[in-house]
C-alpha cells in the first residue's frame, strides 16, 4: 500500500501578501508585502524619503525568509519618528504678511481671514535633508512590523504551497496512470500489426501464388516490437514521478520541479514519435495535457 502523504510540507508558492504594525509612544509604523512570481529575487522598497540608509536591511530581512520573487515593500512611519520632509520658512512667511497687511492697509482692504493662498508663495516649503541618525533610532520600530509582515507573508505561502502539493501529486498520479496504459497498450498494438501484417501480405501474395514465410513475418513485427518498445520511457517517468514526491518535502524546490516538468515533456513526445497507435496517440495527448499543467503549477513554486 502507498504511504500517505505528509499533513504539511515546507513548499512555498511565490504568491502572498503580508501587513504589520509597530508603535512606539507616538511614533508607528506600518509595513506591506506582496510578492509575485519571479524567476529569481527582486526587491522593490517603498520608504520615506530619509529612510534611504534601511533599504539594505529591509532587504536582509526579506532574503532570509524568500528566496524567489518579485517582492514589493511598503514602508510607512508616522509621528516623531518620521523624517521631516518639508519645513515651513516662518521668516518668509513673516515677510510676506508684513508687505500684505501694508498693502491692505494703505487701500483699506481687510486682511484675508485664510494663509492658504500665501502658502503656494515661492520660498514657504523648504525641503528639509534626510536626518540619518533619525533613521537609524527609528529602525526598531521598522523591524518589528517588517518582521510581523513576513510572518504573515510566510504563512500565506506555505498555505498555498500545500495547496500546489496537493494539485502537484494528483497529477502525477494521472500521469503514472496515463504511462501504464500506454505501457500496457503497445504489446496489443504489436500483436495487432503482425495480425494486420499477416493477413494483408498473405493476401497479396496469394494473388500470384506464393505463400509466406512465417519468418519474414516474425523479423518485420520483431522491427515494430523494437521500435514501438516505450519501457524505458516509462520507466524514467516513474523515476520523475519518485523525484516530484521528493522535491515536494523540500524548500525551494520550484528550479528542479520546472526541469523535471521539461523532462516529462520529452518523455512524452519519445513515446509519440515511436507508437503509431491511435490510442497510444490519444493517451499522449492526454500525458501532455498533464505535463503542461504539472508546469503551469511548477511556475508558482518558489
Amino acid at each position: 500500500m502507498r504511504a500517505a502523504p505528509p499533513l504539511s510540507t515546507p513548499l512555498r508558492s511565490m504568491t502572498g501578501c503580508g501587513a504589520g504594525q509597530a508603535s512606539d509612544g507616538a511614533s508607528a509604523c506600518r509595513v506591506e508585502i506582496r510578492s509575485v512570481n519571479n524567476r529569481f529575487f527582486k526587491a522593490s522598497i517603498r520608504a520615506p524619503e530619509g529612510f534611504a540608509a534601511l533599504e539594505s536591511r529591509v532587504e536582509a530581512l526579506v532574503r532570509g525568509r524568500v528566496r524567489r520573487g518579485a517582492v514589493q515593500i511598503d514602508v510607512e512611519v508616522t509621528g516623531p519618528a518620521a523624517p521631516a520632509g518639508r519645513r515651513l520658512n516662518h521668516d518668509q512667511l513673516q515677510a510676506y504678511l508684513d508687505d500684505l497687511e501694508k498693502f491692505c492697509a494703505a487701500r483699506d482692504l481687510p486682511l484675508p481671514r485664510s494663509l492658504d493662498g500665501l502658502l503656494s508663495l515661492p520660498g514657504l516649503l523648504v525641503e528639509t535633508p534626510p536626518d540619518a541618525a533619525a533613521a537609524e533610532q527609528a529602525w526598531p520600530l521598522v523591524e518589528r512590523a517588517l518582521s510581523q509582515a513576513l510572518g504573515e507573508l510566510d504563512a500565506m505561502r506555505a498555505a498555498e504551497g500545500a495547496a500546489l502539493a496537493a494539485e502537484l501529486r494528483g497529477i502525477c498520479g494521472e500521469i503514472t496512470a496515463l504511462a501504464a496504459s500506454i505501457a500496457a497498450r503497445v504489446p496489443a498494438f504489436v500483436e495487432e500489426h503482425r495480425a494486420r501484417l499477416t493477413e494483408r501480405v498473405g493476401t497479396l501474395l496469394a494473388a500470384h501464388g506464393v505463400g509466406v514465410a512465417p519468418a519474414d513475418v516474425l523479423r518485420e513485427v520483431a522491427l515494430i516490437a523494437d521500435r514501438s518498445d516505450v519501457a524505458e520511457e516509462v520507466a524514467r517517468i516513474g523515476s520523475h514521478v519518485a523525484q516530484v514526491e521528493r522535491l515536494l518535502a523540500t524548500e525551494a524546490a520550484g528550479r528542479p520541479l520546472d526541469f523535471l516538468a521539461q523532462e516529462f515533456a520529452r518523455e512524452a513526445n519519445t513515446i509519440g514519435s515511436k507508437v503509431a497507435d491511435a490510442a497510444v496517440a490519444h493517451a499522449v495527448v492526454e500525458l501532455k495535457t498533464r505535463v503542461e499543467r504539472l508546469r503551469e503549477q511548477v511556475q508558482n513554486i518558489e
